[in-house]
Formats: structure tokens, C-alpha cells, sequence
């Protein structure tokens, strides 16, 4: 009888049913587990999300909704601030501000030697600020894709990459201390501007005239320097709106007369008034011998002559000139006034100013340079930079991307020399202070000498020859919203929108013998034939 053999087959393991619970769940909270990764992989892959909040008056923060989509959240704050909600603001994940109701650009993110590029909202054209000389713009807005925003600083509307700069709460006390005001002290509006904003002192304050209007607050605000608000609030709200109805001169644009008069006016200064007032009012009595000098050295002393003879030849202000030099010189004492006889600031770029700036082999011929060559040539000259074979204009010399010509005056960053002149935004107010104060140490002679005319937004008109709209065109005016001429009298012409009055402008481009074409690479100016004609009715 065979011998039952016991089988090496492994039985089936007898789970309890607690058992078989318990697998499941572990299963289900593997499953659960790798969705929950899958979500966070994506999460963090997604765009960046943005927390609507409002801040109110005591300084709290409410938040309204996070939103993936920062145009969409600029919509819902834009809902906020038509019901009134006191300063909506969007945030991204680390709290930085992005876009605003009432806000504040703060320009002071990088070194002084780095400038700001910005595209002009109003003509498209680059241009450039520094922090250091002017720390805020107005906030206006942010673009749909949180990239760009808009901002307003010294007469200038433009669009700025938001990683160049800072967004800050108005309100905010502990980032905002300083910002940009006037101030009326006796009759003059005096500019204080801030540098930083987050320091409650102001590095410079600017008497900038006394205001046609009759002010009566004891502050302003304002971005331009032409329009004045008692209140920020009211001013941004204006700004948006494309108006200026609620500034307390809506009707009467002030415009400051030594930062808009042309450099082609002639002071009715002599060498003998300049030197007196250097030797005499500055303190001035002899020439450097080195860097730095004593106190009481200094290029500028002795020069008179040397200006005089430079506004004779090229039909350059010479005590416009005397006020450039003393702002970028520091008075004739600067490193590169002594070592290079610079007394313009030629070519002393802000990232190395005194290994790049020209050199002269005296002060005089730095001065005629400056004369003949940045102004006559450049600055005041609508065919700078021009290519004689470029179309386009009658004149056949307009060119957009290389032209520095936006009016002969000292101006601000929205026309006029300091738009491409300087960095910094308030250049034209300071060398217009000096200007100033030198004028009135001297008896005011120049103060009324010259009407001025401002032409608002109405850029690239074309200039006459003659005060008919059939006669030649000399030259277009500059893409600018505001344009200063000096206006040399009165004349009856062609009517135009029902007025026959014309103005005599005191041209600031060199004219041909002829008085038919603007002279390209001009050497000479004669006053007393290089003159356009505008009429008045373009003047509002």
C-alpha cells in the first residue's frame, strides 16, 4: 500500500476582513498621495497668483480675493475703486505691490552711476531718469500683463519695466516720508524734491518762480511744474482723467520763464556784468592750480569774455550757458572742470564721468565747443543727427530716433534740452535757478526782456517762412506736448481758424541766406534773419 506523500503547495492565507479594510486604505492614501503631488507639480508651474487687497485709512490691509491672472485682478481692483473703496491694490506672492489706486514709483532701486529707460507715452520715444536726482514718479497704471508701468515725473507721461522700479502705497508712512511737493513762500513756488523716499528730507528746494495764478495754500503737488494740486489724490484722479480741472490753475498753465526761454534770447549782460558777479557775488579770484582747488579758485573766474564772445559768434545765450556750466561744474570747481577743462559735463556719462568726459586745452574752447557744437549743431538744431537722404518732411532732415533737438530751452524730461541733456529729471529747473539768481543780483535786466509762447499738444507743426501756410516750410516743430518760442512781435497774415494774427519767433534753427531751408552743420546765427512765423491760433 502506497504511502500518502504531504503537498508543498502553500495555502491560501486566511485574511481577516479587518485585514482587507486595512489594504484598501492603505491603496486608496497611496492614490491620494500621488494626486496630491500631481497638484503641486502643477500649482507651482502655474502663474504666479495675485492677492487683491484693499488698504484703508489706519494703515489695515483687507483682502478681498486671490486671483491666477493678474489682468484679472487688476479688473475686480479696478470695480473696487469705482465704488469707491479707499486704496485698492493688487499684490503678487511676495507682497510687492503691482498695481494701485494711490500709489508712488520709486525710481531709488539702483546705483547712481545707472540710469532708467522708459518709453514716452506721449511720442513713443525713449528716454531715460536717475533715482538719485529725483526718487518718485506719480503711479498711473500697470499694463494687462504686469510688466510696464506708468508713470508721470518732470513733465513726462511714460511706460517704465516694473522690474526696474517700485510700487508703494501713497499712505504707507514707513516706505513713503518724503515725496515730491511745492511749497509758497512769499510769492514763489519753491520745488522740494526727494531722493529717497524713504528718508523725510528733501535734497533740494528750487525757487521756480512766482505763479501767474494767485496760489493761496501753503503746498502743491504736482509732476509737471505746471499744473498744481492741493491735494495727491486729486492730482492722480486729474492725471487718469486726462485733465487738469481740478488744479488750482486749470486755466493758466504756469511755465517757469528761465527754464522756458529760448537759448537763441541774447542776455543784455557784458563780459564786465559776468566777471564782476564771479569775482565779486561768488567769491572767485583766480584759476585752479589743481584738484581740488582752495575756495576761493575757480574756471569760471575771468571768463566773461569767453561766454560774450561765444553767444556773438554762434547766437547762444551767454548767461544760459554761464548757468549750464555752474550746475554741471559745481561752480567751475569739479574734477573734470580742472583737469579737462570741461565746465558742460561733454560726455560724462554716469557710470564713469570723469574717465569718459571730453577734454579741452582751455576753458575758453570748452565754451566755444559747447557753442558751436552741442547747441548750434545739436541741441538747437532740427537736423541733428540727420540723414541727409531721409524723407518724410519737407525740411528732409527730421529724425526721429537720433534727434536731440526738443526745443532750445533748459525744459524738463518732457521737452526742451533735458530730455536728452541730463539724467536727472529737475536739471532744467536747477540751471534755471541760477539763471534766476543771477538775474536778479544784476537788476533783473533779462526778467522782461522776452515774451514767451508755449504751443500745447500740438506736436510737429510745421514752421514758415513766411506768416502764410503757402510759404515754405523751414522746419517741424519737435514731437513734444509742449513747445516754448520766443516771440519777437506780432504780424498780419493768412487767416487761420478765423485769425489773421502771426507770430515773429525768434528761430532756433540756423536759416540759409535765403531763408528757404534749415542750414544742416551750421557755423554762424545771425538774429536778425533767423526768423519763423507760427500763427496764433495755434497758440491756445
Amino acid at each position: 500500500m502506497a504511502q500518502k506523500t504531504r503537498s508543498t503547495r502553500k495555502k491560501k492565507p486566511n485574511y481577516s476582513k479587518r485585514a482587507k479594510r486595512l489594504q484598501r486604505e492603505l491603496l486608496y492614501s497611496f492614490f491620494l498621495l500621488m494626486a496630491v503631488i500631481i497638484l503641486l507639480a502643477q500649482f507651482h508651474s502655474a502663474p504666479a497668483h495675485y492677492r487683491l487687497v484693499v488698504f484703508q485709512e489706519d494703515g489695515e490691509t483687507d483682502t478681498v480675493q486671490y486671483y491666477t491672472s493678474f489682468k484679472t485682478a487688476q479688473r475686480e481692483m479696478n470695480k473696487l475703486i469705482e465704488r469707491g473703496e479707499f486704496n485698492p491694490a493688487v499684490l503678487d506672492e511676495q507682497d510687492n505691490i503691482i498695481a494701485i489706486k494711490y500709489g508712488i514709483v520709486n525710481f531709488r532701486t539702483k546705483t547712481c552711476g545707472e540710469n532708467t529707460s522708459f518709453k514716452n507715452d506721449y511720442n513713443g520715444r525713449k528716454g531715460y531718469t536717475n533715482g538719485c536726482y529725483g526718487a518718485d514718479g506719480a503711479y498711473l497704471e500697470t499694463d494687462d500683463k504686469g510688466k510696464q508701468v506708468k508713470f508721470k515725473q518732470s513733465g513726462v507721461v511714460g511706460w517704465v519695466n516694473r522690474s526696474d522700479v517700485e510700487i508703494y502705497n501713497y499712505f504707507d508712512q514707513s516706505k513713503v516720508k518724503s515725496v515730491n511737493h511745492y511749497t509758497l513762500e512769499q510769492k514763489s513756488l519753491v520745488h522740494h524734491i526727494s531722493t529717497n523716499l524713504k528718508k523725510n528730507s528733501y535734497a533740494s528746494a528750487i525757487d521756480i518762480g512766482e505763479p501767474s495764478a494767485k496760489f493761496k495754500e501753503k503746498m502743491y503737488y504736482s509732476y509737471d511744474g505746471n499744473y498744481f494740486y492741493r491735494s495727491y489724490t486729486q492730482m492722480i484722479d486729474d492725471y487718469r482723467s486726462g485733465t487738469y480741472e481740478n488744479s488750482e490753475n486749470d486755466k493758466e498753465p504756469y511755465f517757469n520763464y528761465y527754464q522756458y526761454l529760448s537759448h537763441r534770447a541774447k542776455t543784455s549782460y557784458v563780459s564786465k556784468d559776468i566777471n564782476a558777479y564771479i569775482s565779486q557775488t561768488l567769491g572767485f579770484s583766480a584759476k585752479p592750480s589743481s584738484y581740488p582747488c582752495a575756495q576761493n579758485e575757480s574756471q569760471l573766474f575771468n571768463e566773461g569774455y569767453s561766454f560774450i564772445e561765444a553767444q556773438n559768434t554762434y547766437g547762444v545765450n551767454a548767461m544760459m550757458m554761464l548757468s549750464l556750466a555752474i550746475n554741471e561744474s559745481g561752480f567751475g570747481k569739479s574734477q573734470i572742470a580742472i583737469e579737462k577743462n570741461n565746465l558742460f559735463g561733454h560726455a560724462a556719462y554716469d557710470n564713469a564721468p570723469n574717465a569718459s568726459a571730453n577734454g579741452y586745452k582751455d576753458i575758453a574752447a570748452g565754451i566755444a565747443t559747447h557753442a558751436s557744437i552741442f547747441l548750434n549743431q545739436g541741441y538747437l538744431n532740427p537736423c541733428d543727427q540727420s540723414d541727409p537722404n531721409e524723407t518724410g518732411s519737407p525740411s528732409g532732415c527730421f529724425n526721429q530716433s537720433g534727434n536731440r533737438y526738443l526745443g532750445g530751452y533748459f525744459g524738463d524730461k518732457g521737452s526742451g534740452m533735458n530730455v536728452k541733456y541730463a539724467s536727472d529729471p529737475y536739471w532744467g529747473e536747477k540751471a534755471a535757478l541760477y539763471y534766476r539768481t543771477m538775474d536778479e543780483l544784476l537788476g533783473e535786466k533779462d526778467k522782461t526782456r522776452y515774451t514767451i509762447k508755449v504751443l500745447s499738444d500740438q506736436p510737429e507743426t510745421p514752421c514758415y517762412a513766411q506768416p502764410d501756410t503757402g510759404s515754405k516750410t523751414l522746419f517741424y516743430t519737435p514731437p513734444s506736448e509742449h513747445y516754448a518760442v520766443v516771440v519777437l512781435g506780432e504780424v498780419s497774415g493768412e487767416e487761420v481758424d478765423g485769425n489773421n494774427l502771426w507770430y515773429k519767433i525768434q528761430s532756433d534753427a540756423v536759416l540759409t541766406n535765403a531763408r528757404n531751408a534749415v542750414v544742416t552743420a551750421p557755423k554762424n546765427y545771425n538774429h536778425n534773419s533767423d526768423i519763423i512765423y507760427l500763427p496764433a491760433a495755434y497758440f491756445k
